[in-house]
């Protein structure tokens, strides 16, 4: 994986992790080349009942400050595993700089013109 290439992923998360904070999960598709799980009002409804059901507003974005121990940099906790035909990025997501217990899980596929972005899921961790 190149540098432009961790680059994009991390864009790709922080475009996803605004559109989440909105509540603006129709928008989802527009983050992303494909959606594999691509019922936007299915997602919402697992997010949304994630945060009500844990008495939180609204997850954070990219790089609010966590309350967690250790405390570290939320840009070190986008995790990749690469396989040969590209690799896949996973973000575990927070609410008032503490964990929830659901992480972002993306593809990112190489093709001759650059990567194919890919939301594959949100998932309980």
């Amino acid at each position: 994986m190149t540098e432009k290439d961790r680059e994009v992923a991390i864009q790709t998360v922080k475009d996803i992790l605004h559109v989440l904070h909105e509540k603006r999960y129709e928008d989802l598709p527009s983050c992303v080349d494909e959606m594999e799980w691509d019922d936007t009002e299915v997602i919402r409804e697992c997010i949304q009942g994630t945060l009500d059901m844990n008495g939180f507003d609204v997850f954070d974005e990219y790089g609010v400050p966590c309350n967690f121990h250790p405390c570290y940099e939320y840009h070190h906790k986008v995790e990749f595993y690469e396989h040969p035909d590209g690799f896949d990025a996973e973000y575990d997501l927070t609410c008032g700089g503490e964990l929830v217990d659901l992480r972002l899980q993306l593809r990112f596929l190489y093709l001759e013109d650059g990567l194919k972005r890919i939301f594959h899921t949100v998932d309980p961790t």
